[in-house]
């Protein structure tokens, strides 16, 4: 009997094995911001609707089922939220999508201040991360993207 334990035990631990190589290695999305629209707040914190221009760089469909994201200005974070039931984004194909955001009130004071102490500042860091959930089976997809927002022009690069 402990014999045939043993055997079962190594069967279903190969074929959890098996099945983990075979989830294919997913790229993040390139994503782009297509507008922003300011909706009705709630309390302290202002709230965006943001239309994201979104291009899928993988062989397989990417059915968006959840974003969790933080924006951080000058390492604050300023903007955060998440947004279910998106919808799928086609394989090597792009689709636009809306999701809500939050901003933070207290954050972008501290922020706010920090700015008006330095008037000569005319660059701000950035940093967006966010995990695109694409499944149960799958892994959450990273994505990260930083640069600099000129205060003068308005130039994110």
């Amino acid at each position: 009997m402990l014999k045939w334990c043993r055997y079962l035990f190594a069967g279903v631990a190969l074929s959890l094995a098996g099945c983990a190589a075979l989830q294919p290695k997913l790229e993040a999305p390139t994503v782009a911001v297509n507008s922003v629209r300011v909706m009705p707040g709630q309390g302290l914190n202002l709230r965006f609707l943001i239309g994201l221009h979104v291009q899928n760089p993988n062989a397989i469909p990417l059915p968006i089922h959840g974003v969790n994201y933080t924006v951080a200005l000058s390492g604050q974070p300023v903007v955060s939220g998440n947004s279910q039931n998106q919808p799928t984004i086609p394989a090597h194909g792009e689709q636009d999508v809306e999701i809500e955001a939050v901003a933070d009130l207290v954050s972008g004071l501290s922020l706010a201040n920090s700015l008006l102490s330095n008037p000569l500042q005319q660059e701000v860091p950035y940093a967006v991360n966010a995990s695109v959930d694409v499944g149960a089976f799958l892994p959450n997809i990273p994505v990260q993207k930083s640069g600099v927002v000129n205060l003068t022009t308005g130039v994110i690069r």
